[in-house]
């Protein structure tokens, strides 16, 4: 294989790790942040972040 597989493992370790649900702090409103983007006309992908901070506390 040409060298793909090689790219494959460089993509990979540059990828970032996912972060363990027991380091997420803070909390989302999800059924709030439904409710404003359906409101709104719109699904959660096309908000802005601004829009989406306001469902979320720390």
């Amino acid at each position: 294989m040409n060298g793909q597989m090689t790219k494959y493992k460089e993509s990979l370790s540059k990828t970032l790790k996912p972060i363990p649900f027991s380091e997420i702090k803070g909390t989302m409103d999800y059924r709030g942040l439904l409710a404003y983007a359906k409101s709104k006309g719109k699904k959660v992908s096309e908000l802005t972040q601004q829009e989406k901070k306001k469902f979320y506390k720390e």
